[in-house]
């Protein structure tokens, strides 16, 4: 069991924190105040100065280290990122989609990008725990939406908890459209927080078939939190062909890949 530390002062302490979440992979907040024998609303500031300093990453209820300085960029800034590629990734997308579908979408900038490209479809029904999909969505092309509530994240604008429709029963989903942020041969689909990794998963589960979008630059990366394996895809849109291992552990998965034009 560690040794508890006696209160320290906020740079010595912030610089013993990271070594800690370094060396363990994760620490929760209260774990790091009994540690550090100081108040949680400390540590919650301590944890957001090294997320903004992209030294760690803040995740629910304390925070991760990822390899190489992986960090979360905002929403708002993933926007642009390479928005040529996401947009013809959206418009194949919304190729797949009959009027009158019942969606599920979980957040992030190319499933944003989608949404937009369904302006022209009628009737769809849809589920997400996104508020900039539910800002920007068309309002003619979807005759019923559901909000997915939870613990509401800044940087990804999310809200993050148990889709609390699946227990009901009554939901029938068609389709499941996920942004992942990496996706490799081993590590199947991932994304950066545990929670997170549970709520796309569990909106999966709601659907029939799933359809992951993700550009070229997230293959054969992994993030920190596993969401599924390959086998629990059934359709990539991409904008770039897979590198070889990736491609033929799909092909091997029974993943449909599709690269948009």
């Amino acid at each position: 069991m560690a040794r508890k530390r006696t209160a320290s002062l906020p740079m010595s302490r912030r610089t013993e924190m990271i070594r800690i979440v370094t060396e363990r992979g994760s620490a929760s907040v209260p774990e790091l105040a009994d540690l550090f024998r100081v108040s949680t609303d400390t540590i919650r500031r301590d944890l957001d100065a090294l997320h903004d300093s992209g030294k760690l990453v803040r995740a629910h209820g304390g925070a991760v280290w990822m390899p190489g300085g992986d960090r979360i960029t905002p929403v708002t800034d993933r926007i642009g990122a390479e928005s040529d590629g996401k947009k013809r990734i959206a418009a194949a997308a919304s190729g797949l989609i009959a009027d009158g579908e019942a969606l599920i979408v979980n957040g992030g900038s190319t499933t944003l990008a989608f949404i937009k490209a369904l302006s022209g479809h009628r009737s769809l029904n849809l589920v997400t725990n996104s508020v900039p999909v539910l800002d920007q969505l068309n309002p003619a092309a979807f005759s019923n939406v559901y909000a997915v509530g939870g613990e509401y994240q800044p940087a990804t604008k999310v809200m993050l908890g148990p889709p609390a429709l699946s227990a009901h029963g009554r939901v029938n989903v068609d389709t499941a459209v996920i942004g992942v942020r990496a996706i490799s041969a081993e590590a199947g689909i991932s994304t950066a927080f545990i929670m997170e990794a549970e709520m796309i998963l569990a909106m999966t589960r709601l659907a029939r078939r799933t359809i992951v979008l993700a550009d070229a630059r997230k293959f054969e990366q992994s993030a920190f939190a596993t969401i599924a394996p390959l086998g629990e895809i059934d359709v990539l849109v991409t904008n770039a062909a897979p590198p070889p291992a990736l491609a033929s552990a799909l092909e091997l998965s029974g993943v449909e890949t599709i690269i948009a034009p």
